[in-house]
């Protein structure tokens, strides 16, 4: 059944006059009951009545996408991608706003946020998010490119780094430098891409023939205190390294390699650690952390080429970019050949 603005206004017991400002975007509705009429809407979906008056069609929405927050906060990567994110947008004309969504809020919450800019189309910044949280964005009516997350499983336009392409030029880097027994630092948070480089080290070691030890893969907590609290606990228990520690980033491999010389643990002599994402911190880290580093710029670039696509009309079929890594070599990897 296809709802009509006089059906939503019986449902709520509202005139008509009332439903029509808020699918217009337009003012004389008290914000609560904007809420419950926008509730209204997506509990009958049909968003279809919202009209496209109240769009700010020169605006595009970077939306940072929060599910706890521990990776965001902590680690706020898109930091470096609101650069080139910006330039691109303002190269087509367009300008950026940015603004953060928290999956605490109820749906209709989320939903109303998104409704009351109703840009021409958005960007969102979905390191944290899983497919279940995409349901806030398929209510809308205007194109979405996601960034740092691949959903797989999901037609939607995604811009990423090629994680197993990461993990695979470090292998082969330390496999090189003599290193047979390989160890893991593995954030206790579940976000996609650290799954995915997780994967890619456990693919590693079946290709080279190397035993996985499950002793070997060290969880930790991704609040700096978690990080140094598990670390700790880890090196009382486990006496036997392995010769090298992968991470999952570049903030628990230079954490790891602070815990590890404050035990007398010497780095790369004793182990050697290396990280991902190739962040500032790396350099900052005595030793200098050995990493890959992201396509940062490149991923920004083409997050906005992908929209416009989209607003263009231009592209029909769902478009799913991965953006290769570099390996950066610095000074935490001994040589054991």
């Amino acid at each position: 059944m296809k709802y009509k603005a006089k059906d939503i206004a019986r449902e709520l017991g509202v005139s008509p006059a009332t439903v029509s400002l808020v699918l217009n975007n337009k003012p004389g509705v008290g914000a609560e009951k904007r809420e419950e009429i926008m509730k209204k809407i997506m509990e009958l979906d049909c968003e279809y009545l919202l009209k496209d008056n109240g769009f700010n069609r020169g605006d595009i929405g970077l939306v940072i996408y929060k599910c706890g927050g521990s990776i965001i906060d902590e680690y706020p990567f898109f930091n470096y991608l609101s650069e080139s994110l910006n330039r691109a947008i303002e190269k087509n004309n367009y300008t950026m706003t940015m603004m953060y969504l928290d999956k605490d809020m109820p749906l209709n919450e989320r939903y109303v946020a998104l409704e009351n800019f109703r840009y021409a189309g958005y960007i969102v910044y979905a390191v944290e998010m899983y497919p279940e949280d995409m349901d806030i964005f398929t209510r809308l009516n205007v194109p979405c490119v996601y960034l740092d997350n691949p959903f797989p499983s999901l037609a939607v336009d995604t811009v990423t780094v090629d994680n197993y392409l990461g993990i695979y030029q470090e292998f082969e880097y330390l496999y090189h430098m003599g290193h047979r027994e390989f160890g893991y630092i593995k954030s206790k948070v579940p976000i996609l891409c650290f799954e995915e480089r997780m994967n890619a080290f456990e693919d590693c070691l079946r290709r080279w023939g190397i035993k996985c030890r499950p002793e070997h893969v060290m969880e930790v907590g991704y609040l700096e205190s978690e990080t140094e609290r598990d670390i700790e606990a880890y090196l009382e228990k486990q006496k036997d390294l392995p010769t090298v520690f992968m991470a999952d980033n570049d903030l628990l491999a230079c954490r790891a390699v602070q815990a590890f010389k404050r035990n007398g643990i010497k780095v790369p002599d004793d182990v050697s650690v290396v990280g991902f994402d190739n962040r500032p911190i790396c350099s900052f880290t005595e030793p200098k952390v050995t990493t890959v580093q992201l396509p940062g710029d490149e991923m920004g670039e083409m997050a906005v080429e992908l929209l416009m696509q989209r607003l263009g009309n231009k592209r029909k079929h769902t478009a799913k970019y991965k953006l290769g890594t570099k390996l950066i070599i610095n000074e935490s990897v001994k040589n054991l050949v």
